[in-house]
């Protein structure tokens, strides 16, 4: 069970890639509550394709 937990947390390797790209979008997740960044990981685990993904990144460089 541990096991599963970790991987349903870990960050998709192209989430992790572009939000490194993206400074202020990094500082923004680090700051988000639990909740919020599982809805930003289930949405990255689901991005078909690198613009996708970037927009994902970009929403959350823009989240106040």
């Amino acid at each position: 069970m541990e096991d599963r937990k970790m991987q349903h947390d870990e960050l998709p390797l192209g989430f992790g890639m572009a939000l490194a790209q993206n400074e202020k979008a990094l500082e923004k997740f680090a700051q988000l509550d639990e909740r919020q960044k599982q809805r930003f990981l289930f949405e990255a685990r689901h991005a078909r394709n690198k613009s996708e993904m970037q927009s994902i990144v970009g929403r959350i460089g823009e989240w106040s």
